[in-house]
């Protein structure tokens, strides 16, 4: 009698998962492969079953979790969000020097991981562009986003790593638009990302008064 062979951990899980562990790890490994179709393929061009054979999962399996391409994307718009607020943390939590701001961010603007997240986030916005659900769900990312960098620069001013006479509304503001902003030309200047992100302290600096 053959025994049941033992699978790596690093093997991709199939069939059914028996616990809340396992489904939670069978769903990232689906939008894992989501996000690798749609960064290389984009969202129409992405096919269930191309979605499913990235992940290494039946279709059936696909729609137990993710009946749709837009629950998909839905997910992935909540995965940026922590991603971001994730960023947020180590971003704040620095001494603002430009070598500390460079280990914050290097992993986005000096990895092809981060690159490839900056193309999903523009091909998510695109797709908002088109879907008023999607543009909900961004807008509603952005408010969250925007209150949560608020606070941590109130969190700075607080503590005396900056002025107390900048406005944290119209700096994170200024912040998240330059943010955006070097997102997009990154998408097509991947290997621009040592200088975006030196354009990006320079504005950080100027808008903080760092060099005050």
């Amino acid at each position: 009698m053959m025994s049941k062979p033992v699978q790596s951990a690093n093997q991709p899980l199939r069939g059914r998962p028996v616990n809340e562990q396992a489904r939670q790890e069978r769903m990232a490994q689906v939008l894992d492969g989501a996000r690798r179709c749609f960064v290389e393929r984009g969202f129409h061009a992405s096919s269930t079953a191309q979605i499913s054979a990235a992940a290494g999962v039946s279709v059936a399996n696909l729609y137990q979790y993710y009946p749709t391409k837009e629950a998909l994307i839905t997910a992935l718009i909540d995965l940026d969000l922590k991603r971001h607020a994730n960023m947020i943390v180590r971003f704040w939590a620095t001494d603002l020097s430009p070598r500390a701001i460079k280990e914050a961010l290097g992993d986005i603007f000096l990895t092809k991981e981060g690159h490839e997240v900056a193309v999903l986030r523009a091909e998510i916005a695109s797709e908002g562009a088109r879907n008023s659900e999607v543009a909900d769900l961004l807008r509603r990312s952005e408010v969250q986003l925007f209150a949560f960098l608020n606070g941590n620069i109130r969190a700075a001013q607080q503590d005396g790593r900056i002025s107390r006479n900048i406005d944290p509304g119209l700096v994170g503001e200024r912040l998240a638009l330059v943010f955006e902003g070097v997102m997009r030309l990154y998408v097509f200047s991947p290997d621009d990302g040592e200088r975006l992100l030196a354009r990006y302290y320079a504005q950080l600096a100027d808008a903080l008064h760092l060099n005050a």
